[in-house]
């Protein structure tokens, strides 16, 4: 069941998953630990093993784009900027339709920035698609939607920061 508010669908609460449902939930999980391992690691091209050659993305640049290979080269100048990064997954949402699943996840992002040697911390949204390809679930489409970061970076706009989709606006009480 699907409530209506001011802001739109609320989604219903989870039901208990098959086991099919825990196995590819945990498959796509690891494929996000996979990618963002590699990208700790600065290998671009290690991190979009997990990325369908088609791989439609749109990453901190407000534009969509095709290819993994100019995913790779695109993150690649990305990660030039940062000294080291930690990223960690979490809030993950997984919704399955046969070979294919609807993914929802959190980023907390850190960076060290080489040019300044100061930290840059980045909260943001992913929304995937991926497909089941022989035994691997592949990332489709692949788009990041920052939440907040601090300190604000000049060369970002603002309105590159969203905030949660659907967020109620409510009157403190």
């Amino acid at each position: 069941m699907t409530q209506t508010t001011s802001a739109g669908a609320r989604p219903a609460p989870p039901k208990i998953p098959s086991i099919e449902e825990l196995i590819a939930t945990r498959a796509i999980e690891q494929a996000f630990v996979h990618y963002f391992d590699r990208i700790d690691a600065n290998d671009p091209e290690g991190a979009v093993e997990v990325m369908d050659p088609e791989v439609e993305f749109e990453i901190m640049i407000g534009k969509r784009k095709r290819g993994r290979d100019r995913f790779a080269r695109s993150v690649g100048r990305v990660l030039d900027a940062y000294e080291r990064t930690s990223h960690h997954l979490g809030n993950l949402t997984v919704r399955l339709d046969g070979d294919t699943a609807d993914v929802l996840a959190y980023v907390y992002a850190y960076h060290r920035m080489r040019n300044t040697g100061e930290p840059w911390h980045l909260w943001a949204r992913m929304h995937d698609q991926f497909r089941l390809v022989g035994d691997r679930w592949m990332i489709t489409e692949h788009v990041l939607l920052g939440l907040d970061a601090v300190p604000n970076r000049p060369e970002i706009p603002r309105d590159w920061y969203p905030g949660h989709p659907g967020r109620l606006d409510r009157s403190p009480l």
